[in-house]
């Protein structure tokens, strides 16, 4: 697994390693975060480690946000995958695999 992230404004989502099928890091993780200034509500999910973040853009940015996460090593920005990336990647798995399958029904209809 590899880190995530996806921003729009006054909600982040991101996906750890760290939290990852860690219940216990998760519960540690929530507490941590909610006694932030600025953040308003925690939705995580362990078996994922996903955790969507909602904040007042007027008491903490993005870029803080990410700079205190990463001082806490819940995330590594460098090397983490954007939404697009995630989309791209996806999209060219499914092109891999609609290649395949027609490569099997040429193959298929050839036999005959």
């Amino acid at each position: 697994m590899q880190y995530y992230i996806h921003y729009v404004p006054g909600r982040m989502r991101i996906e750890s390693p760290t939290l990852h099928e860690n219940p216990a890091k998760v519960k540690e993780f929530e507490i941590f975060i909610k006694g932030i200034t600025g953040i308003l509500a925690v939705d995580s999910y362990a078996p994922t480690g996903s955790v969507i973040i909602h904040f007042d853009e007027k008491k903490i940015n993005c870029e803080q946000l990410i700079g205190i996460l990463e001082t806490h090593n819940y995330f590594q920005l460098i090397g983490a995958e954007t939404f697009d990336e995630r989309i791209k990647r996806g999209t060219e798995k499914a092109l891999e695999a609609a290649e395949k399958i027609f490569d099997i029904a040429e193959g298929g209809i050839g036999e005959e």
